[in-house]
């Protein structure tokens, strides 16, 4: 049973301990591990009295391949452990939906969700018979932001040695404040910062997920400071919605990944806190690569994370060498890179986002960034389009201005004097043939934009 806030308390932060060989007798019983929206907290003693329930119950039963369908972090936690402990693999769906769910009941051999989890009875006093396998087994799921999403395996050393590069470069920074999250914790960035590094390192972590800003400084001042695991597609709307200056006094740090943030957005967040978000750039594939902070230095250069090397090939494609991946075997990360001293770099874009249009070179990166340069547009992609005929989509976010002048120049009128604003920069033949005006962009819960969430913008035979 879970006990009152009040009763307990984070010990000091120690030296971080390693995922495999973590054990209850690390820590104090009374140590916090999760913080609940109810005042409420996870013991470290309840904690393992569960997870020890988790690993018993699976151990007794056949089958490797275990998912987890657990929506509430501290539950996905326990049943993450429990199913290592088991001896089993940790399979974690896309999302928690009925379709990703249904997905893993045809490839798992087994389910295990919230309330299974909460149907055992704890099991007080078990700690685990050996440390955990380096070579315990994690499946993951990619965010299909450059295709469709799919699966992606990972071993326990791999976690556990990211998990301890970045105490070793944040670690001093962070102390024992709680963790505090506008991201999910079943992608690889949420898994890591919301839920492994924090256990690893004594901090508690919050189990909601502040969908909003005031939601996200309500419960900052809830607890007195934290840390914050966020995205750009969080970060870049919460000046629009809350004063960035009242997050200041509660906040220890931000964290952001996802994709780069904006610079006007890092410059504001920046002077506000006094300190720029942490960038933290990766993938699910490789693990984290590198982190900056753009203020006061604008679109300052990515540093490698310890233990990570870089170079480019000779396309400029950025390839990675990382213990936190398949350490051997040199990785193509599928982005373009700028080398600068001391293994610094700057990103270009995309590889796969340089394409051949009519005969031509054409840099979506490049045209999406002369879009978010007119004054009607405040945020926008551009992709290309499935058919028996290659061509170019413009999603657009239009501003106040941009939305006026739909209204009153219509719909054509709008387009070309877009098209005639790109044609400035690029031919006329590679330039968007479609384009639709939303709202705002279909980012899903991981602060990405999904391929074919965009692509069905376009299915509509009306435009929006």
């Amino acid at each position: 049973m879970a006990v009152p806030a009040t009763a307990c308390r984070s010990v000091t932060l120690n030296e971080p301990r390693s995922l495999i060989g973590l054990t209850p007798a690390d820590r104090p019983s009374h140590t916090q591990v999760a913080l609940r929206e109810n005042g409420a907290v996870l013991s470290w003693g309840e904690f393992w009295s569960r997870v020890g329930a988790v690993a018993l119950a699976l151990a007794a039963q056949p089958g490797r391949r275990i998912a987890l369908d657990t929506p509430d972090a501290a539950d996905f936690l326990i049943g993450f452990l429990g199913v290592l402990h088991a001896g089993k693999q940790v399979v974690i769906p896309a999302n928690f939906q009925h379709a990703s769910m249904a997905q893993c009941a045809d490839t798992c051999d087994g389910v295990l969700d919230t309330a299974a989890i909460h149907h055992l009875p704890g099991v007080d006093g078990w700690t685990p018979g050996a440390p955990l396998s380096p070579d315990a087994a994690i499946e993951l799921t990619t965010s299909g932001s450059s295709g469709a999403p799919k699966p992606i395996a990972k071993r326990l050393i791999q976690l556990d040695a990211e998990v301890l590069a970045h105490q070793a470069q944040w670690g001093a920074l962070l102390g024992t404040d709680p963790v505090f999250a506008t991201v999910p914790h079943f992608h690889i960035y949420g898994l890591l910062f919301r839920l492994l590094g924090p256990l690893s390192a004594g901090r508690p972590f919050d189990t909601a997920v502040a969908a909003t800003p005031h939601a996200l400084l309500n419960r900052l001042r809830a607890h007195g400071r934290g840390t914050v695991i966020s995205s750009p597609a969080h970060l870049s709307r919460l000046g629009d919605l809350l004063d960035p200056v009242e997050l200041a006094p509660y906040t220890a740090a931000i964290f952001s990944s996802g994709a780069p943030l904006a610079a006007d957005t890092a410059a504001t967040l920046g002077a506000a806190l006094g300190q720029a978000p942490i960038e933290v750039y990766g993938s699910t594939e490789t693990g984290g690569i590198a982190w900056r902070r753009q203020w006061p230095q604008a679109e300052s250069p990515w540093q490698p994370l310890p233990g990570v090397d870089i170079a480019v090939d000779a396309a400029c494609a950025l390839q990675v060498r990382s213990p936190f991946a398949d350490e051997d075997t040199p990785m193509a990360t599928g982005d373009l890179a700028e080398m600068l001293a001391g293994g610094r770099f700057h990103l270009r874009g995309r590889a796969d986002r340089i394409i051949k249009l009519e005969g031509k070179r054409v840099s979506l990166p490049a045209m999406e960034k002369q879009l978010n340069a007119h004054p009607w547009i405040a945020a926008c992609a551009v992709i290309v389009l499935p058919g028996p005929r290659e061509q170019l989509g413009a999603i657009a976010v239009l501003t106040p201005d941009g939305r006026h002048q739909l209204d009153a120049l219509g719909r054509r009128a709008t387009i070309d004097a877009l098209r005639a604003h790109l044609l400035a920069h690029f031919e006329r033949v590679t330039l968007p043939r479609r384009w639709r005006f939303p709202a705002e962009l279909p980012y899903n819960e991981r602060g990405k934009l999904p391929l074919d969430a965009l692509q069905r913008l376009f299915d509509e035979a009306v435009p929006s």
